[in-house]
């Protein structure tokens, strides 16, 4: 289908208009399917190399502070019994290497990294796993129990979604879904839970007063293909990926501001106990928003500035090894891993749409049943952590989400969708639209490359100062500590 196609709906009566698809534009859903998943996967796969090689350069600027602190505590161990001297065979070796680096090899510098980079990689391991644990079991709590109820019996249109959700969760092969409501003017539906066996969806009222059985159906349809295609996981673990970057963008503003501490002090204890994950997800919003300010009322009505302390210089040691770093990661983390892993939602998104074609059989169903949302409220009924597994997620690109940080929105837009659907046989118009002319991706194209350069200078200039950050304030003084406790 080209690309300057979108749908349009009869304002008056919400009816699809009659459809102007040839049949070679058809697609069945089975082929949908099988195209979004895969481009899903494509997407998620650079998206984890992406995050492999920034967990590896992270990893590797935070080696100076690691391997000291552990030749220091070996130093300290050697006074009852005998230890390896770690600082003094580091130096020795980086000396060798700095000093005919003209002879060293690539794949020399290669291992000396990884090496370098064992201990980060362990840490940052660590924290994955506890927020992606922490993130389960929000996702898998009663979240939403306080702003919502159980299916009333008395009610024909609760007791229909009730009905269809079931119908569509036995034609998906799964346990049906709890289903709960939630009385809100926002016309939205939401499925999440720890796992397929353990899924809940949750309807607002002012949905269901605007469908009709076929509509309802379609939602249903949809968000049973969310649980089944493991969205809830695969959004669990994305949170736990921005979050493991997140995490440790925050050491920046903890080691200069007390209140910073604090929080940051309670985020930690949060991720790594099990049970003390926040059940609003408040965790999840805060890690994967790491740039997103944070001030607290009693520090803003204090008056106080951000001049240096004397914590400031106190932490100097890990200027290097931590906060440059950790502002390193936070920075590629929100430029170039937020928008790929948004890429694939996106994908996710259409994935489940084709989801509940092949349930219903009837593309119309789910067609104008977003037809009906088409400017309608999305917002408000939930909460942002769990926006991005709506039906509609609110907003778009920079929305308030765990995937709505970046410049690119976390879900496509109803126009592209409901085109998605016509293609799979909705009964849908296309409409064209104006594309970009020649001379705007004349100026783009330069400009983007423009930015992008500027962005490698950006990070490049970021790793050559955290090194020196390291060496002048973390390795150096290590040095003299061993050599007086040596």
């Amino acid at each position: 289908m080209p690309a300057t196609t979108e749908p349009v709906f009869d304002a008056a009566s919400g009816a699809a208009a009659v459809p102007a698809f040839s049949p070679a534009e058809r697609e069945s859903f089975f082929d949908s399917i099988a195209r979004h998943r895969r481009s899903a996967r494509h997407l998620a796969a650079v998206a984890l190399a992406c995050a492999g090689v920034l967990a590896l350069v992270v990893a590797a600027l935070m080696s100076p502070l690691l391997y000291a602190l552990t030749g220091l505590l070996l130093d300290l161990v050697n006074h009852v019994t005998p230890t390896p001297d770690l600082i003094r065979r580091i130096t020795d070796g980086m000396s060798a290497l700095i000093d005919h680096m003209d002879v060293v090899p690539l794949s020399r510098w290669l291992g000396v990294i990884l090496v370098a980079a064992v201990p980060g990689l362990l840490l940052m391991s660590l924290a994955w796993h506890a927020l992606g644990r922490a993130m389960r079991e929000a996702m898998g709590g009663d979240a939403l129990a306080a702003v919502t109820r159980p299916i009333d019996a008395t009610s024909l249109a609760e007791q229909r979604f009730a009905n269809v959700v079931a119908e569509m969760a036995m034609a998906a092969a799964l346990p049906s879904p709890r289903v709960r409501i939630a009385t809100s003017d926002a016309v939205n539906a939401v499925a999440f839970g720890a796992d397929r066996g353990h899924a809940s969806i949750v309807v607002t009222t002012a949905l269901l007063a605007s469908l009709d059985r076929a509509q309802a159906q379609g939602i249903a349809a949809h968000l049973v293909g969310s649980i089944a295609n493991g969205d809830m996981r695969i959004g669990a673990r994305y949170a736990g990926t921005l979050g493991m970057f997140g995490l440790i963008a925050r050491l920046s503003t903890s080691f200069t501001d007390r209140a910073a501490a604090r929080r940051f002090a309670t985020l930690l204890r949060h991720a790594l106990r099990s049970g003390a994950s926040s059940a609003d997800g408040v965790l999840a919003m805060q890690l994967t928003n790491p740039f997103e300010p944070e001030k607290d009322a009693a520090h803003a009505a204090s008056g106080a500035d951000d001049a240096p302390t004397w914590r400031t210089w106190l932490w100097m040691p890990l200027a290097g090894p931590l906060v440059i770093s950790g502002f390193f990661g936070g920075l590629l983390c929100m430029v170039l891993l937020g928008p790929l892993l948004a890429l694939s939602w996106r994908r996710r998104k259409y994935l489940a749409d084709a989801i509940a074609v092949q349930l219903t059989r009837d593309p119309d169903a789910l067609g104008a049943a977003l037809g009906q949302l088409r400017g309608a409220p999305v917002a408000g009924a939930f909460g942002d952590w769990i926006a991005h597994l709506c039906v509609v997620p609110p907003g778009s690109s920079g929305a308030a989400s765990i995937l709505g940080g970046s410049a690119v929105p976390m879900a496509p837009s109803l126009d592209r969708r409901l085109a998605a659907l016509g293609i799979l046989g909705a009964q849908v118009a296309p409409r064209t639209t104006k594309a970009m002319p020649p001379w705007a991706w004349a100026i783009l194209l330069p400009l983007g490359a423009l930015v992008a350069g500027l962005l490698g200078m950006v990070v490049c200039g970021l790793l050559y100062v955290s090194i020196a950050l390291s060496m002048l304030f973390t390795w150096l003084p290590a040095v003299l500590l061993h050599a007086l406790l040596r």
